[in-house]
């Protein structure tokens, strides 16, 4: 009898380690996102996420709308995925959340400073929570930021949480070289090549950054694109060759700076007119091709290249160009070096004035 017991137990404990292996094989590739605030919350939120599936993935975009402080999004993904969550009435306030399939999130806060609200749902996010609400309050000043970054990192190099920061929320472009050599502290466990793609900055291994035979990091200063395929309304389809100073600016519709670049692109063109000595182009990154062709329409710009990148931030040669939101400038020399990136209109048309002056010299006066 008592074999008979003991052979009972052990089918059931097989049968139950077969069930607990379907259903986690059964888990379905969606996670959930709860919104919970007091009920006089006030609110309009873009929740933005890279859907993981077989076939690599789609960039999707959902409006969130608080209401009686409450609100309630499903999200569907076969990987991990970020998920940016943006006010929509206040730029700069912003978040990113991680999710895996299964999650239910939840957030919460009692005011509209996203730094201080809670993200509950996974380990990673409720660390990443505790995290911001201490750092964000010195958002605004880049050393002393990177300086709770840092810390974090030191005290967690085993911590996949680390190398998300360091891939989210150091600022590459202001401190390259701090940003390598606090990268390669990072156990090389917690900075996989998956995780590496989820944050979306694959330029790591590209154009920006090489990787050495250690699997370290090391800053690229003088790589850069010289060639960038796009579609263009006249055409169909343009490549722009940078073989001499180059403006680029990356724009969407409702971009609130949109006539200002547009004025200032005229006056550039109007003062380097010849094409064949510059490249300047407006391209605009969002998949609706009919509000693309009625801005265009609109703003009566010429001697410019007109673009449409549909796929906008996510596209590969985007993320080589370091592309990461819009409104965005690049500038680059006419060896193709990059000589400025970033969304201050007029420091990338100064840059590139800078440029056409050397290019082009002014002609002497008559003595």
């Amino acid at each position: 009898m008592k074999t008979m017991k003991t052979f009972t137990y052990r089918i059931l404990s097989v049968w139950a380690c077969l069930m607990a292996i379907m259903l986690g094989g059964c888990v379905k590739n969606e996670f959930k996102v709860d919104f919970e605030f007091p009920k006089d919350h006030p609110g309009n939120y873009l929740m933005s996420y890279y859907a993981w599936d077989s076939r690599k993935g789609r960039w999707i975009e959902r409006t969130v709308t608080i209401q009686e402080g409450m609100a309630s999004v499903d999200g569907v993904t076969r990987l991990p995925t970020l998920v940016y969550v943006s006010d929509a009435s206040l730029p700069g306030n912003s978040m990113i959340i991680y999710a895996e399939r299964g999650d239910e999130i939840r957030i919460s806060g009692d005011g509209r400073d996203m730094g201080s609200w809670t993200v509950t749902g996974n380990k990673i996010s409720e660390r990443w929570s505790d995290w911001r609400k201490a750092a964000y309050q010195q958002k605004d000043d880049t050393v002393a930021f990177h300086k709770r970054i840092e810390e974090y990192v030191r005290k967690n190099p085993k911590d996949e949480l680390s190398s998300i920061l360091m891939l989210t929320e150091w600022n590459r472009r202001k401190d390259p070289a701090g940003f390598v050599g606090l990268w390669n502290s990072i156990d090389k466990g917690a900075r996989s090549h998956q995780l590496i793609e989820m944050c979306g900055v694959s330029d790591l291994l590209g154009i920006e950054f090489i990787t050495t035979s250690e699997g370290n990091l090391e800053y690229a200063k003088d790589s850069g694109m010289k060639t960038l395929p796009l579609r263009s309304r006249d055409n169909g389809s343009d490549t722009l060759k940078f073989v001499s100073p180059s403006f680029i600016y990356f724009f969407r519709e409702n971009n609130t700076a949109r006539k200002e670049a547009v004025d200032s692109m005229k006056v550039l063109a109007k003062a380097y007119p010849d094409s064949a000595k510059r490249v300047m182009a407006d391209i605009y990154m969002d998949s609706d091709s009919m509000t693309w062709v009625n801005a265009i329409r609109r703003d009566s710009l010429k001697g410019v290249v007109r673009a449409w990148q549909p796929r906008g931030v996510v596209e590969e040669d985007m993320v080589r160009m370091g592309v990461v939101r819009v409104p965005w400038f690049v500038v680059k020399d006419k060896g193709a070096k990059e000589t400025y990136a970033g969304d201050d209109l007029k420091a990338a048309a100064a840059e590139f004035r800078k440029l056409m002056e050397k290019q082009v010299p002014k002609p002497k006066k008559n003595s």
